[in-house]
């Protein structure tokens, strides 16, 4: 093994990759079980598919039939520069490289980690995450809607900041987690670290700070627009959208509008307090 890493609470090793994929500052305990065996090739050629075309992102990587990823760019020509065949239980993954680059980068990374999460009740979502005293604040929005104002909000505070762009949300221990990841924004904070999931915020700008709670549909509603669900497989898709139906069920969801500056960080502590 060259190394292992794991994402949310998800683990993977690594044969033949070489050095260790720079994404991933999250190191795995020797004693952790592995979720999946990553095992890497260096080709010259790689074969056409034999199966379907099942799946077009419209940008760098297609899924066939028999759970084969192809990434193309056109530096690389007109034939994938990568190749990853994946057991219908996502435990075993081959990936064959034509070029000599980081095998895992994107976007295999975020696939396998989100198609594992997907069987584990488990979701990445767009969102800015803070643990503070203890308590996991999630704070969700699509580009724009705030996340690195947030972030850089509570920088200057004692909370930690577990990523300012993406976040991870699964269920453990008759609840919820929440997970750093190390996909960051603009604000460039990551963390491996992780916390109880306490309070979810949906984030409106303002002038002012307010917060109005949410019914469980409308969340899991909002949820999913800033989720990150396997939209090439039905079977997966289905799970996430049941899981964030718990998430708003189960964990007080609420709009928050808010202004920029400290006072909606004493606002937020306040209203998660109550």
């Amino acid at each position: 093994m060259d190394y292992a890493f794991q994402v949310g609470g998800v683990a993977l090793e690594v044969f033949g990759g070489a050095s260790a994929h720079p994404a991933f500052g999250h190191p795995l305990p020797l004693a952790r079980e592995r979720d999946s065996r990553v095992v890497v090739s260096r080709v010259e050629e790689i074969a056409p598919p034999e199966g379907a075309l099942l799946f077009d992102s419209g940008g760098v990587w297609k899924l066939f039939e028999g759970y084969r990823i192809d990434c193309h760019s056109p530096l690389f020509g007109d034939a994938p520069y990568k190749s990853a065949r994946i057991s219908s239980d996502l435990r075993e993954i081959e990936i064959r490289m034509r070029v000599d680059l980081d095998p895992l980068e994107f976007p295999l990374d975020e696939l396998l980690v989100n198609a594992l999460l997907a069987q584990r009740r488990g979701v990445e979502l767009h969102a800015c995450g803070v643990i503070d005293a203890g308590h996991g604040l999630l704070f969700v929005g699509n580009s724009g809607d705030g996340k690195t104002t947030t972030a850089r909000l509570w920088q200057n505070e004692t909370a930690e900041i577990v990523s300012d762009d993406r976040v991870i949300v699964r269920a453990e221990n008759g609840g919820w987690t929440m997970y750093g990841t190390p996909w960051h924004g603009e604000a460039d904070i990551c963390s491996a670290a992780s916390a109880p999931l306490h309070r979810i915020y949906l984030l409106d700008k303002s002038a002012h700070n307010g917060v109005m709670p949410l019914r469980p549909a409308e969340a899991a509603a909002r949820l999913f627009a800033c989720a990150f669900p396997p939209f090439h497989d039905p079977r997966g898709l289905a799970t996430v959208v049941d899981t964030l139906g718990e998430i708003a069920s189960t964990v007080p969801v609420a709009r928050l509008s808010f202004a920029n500056d400290p006072s909606a960080v004493d606002f937020v502590r306040q209203e998660a307090a109550a």
